[in-house]
């Protein structure tokens, strides 16, 4: 009787450590999916605001480009 009530108390703290971990494997599992979704959301910013400065780039490119025609244009007048 006492071998099995020991089995049963060793069983039993086995148990409890699973569940312990599995707890804890949970809390890890909802950290990282947090940071995931904060660093997806980042990375769509970073995205957009990289669009934002090619769309700038493009533009003042054109107007330079413009001003030196004009400026060219002006000399030989």
């Amino acid at each position: 009787m006492k071998l099995l009530s020991s089995q049963i108390a060793d069983l039993q703290r086995e148990l409890n450590n699973l569940e312990r971990e599995r707890r804890e494997a949970d809390d890890d599992w909802r950290r990282v999916d947090a940071e995931y979704v904060r660093l997806k959301r980042q990375r769509e910013e970073l995205d957009v605001h990289k669009r934002e400065l090619s769309h700038e780039i493009e533009w003042r490119t054109r107007e330079l480009a413009a001003l030196q025609e004009a400026t060219r244009h002006a000399a030989t007048a």
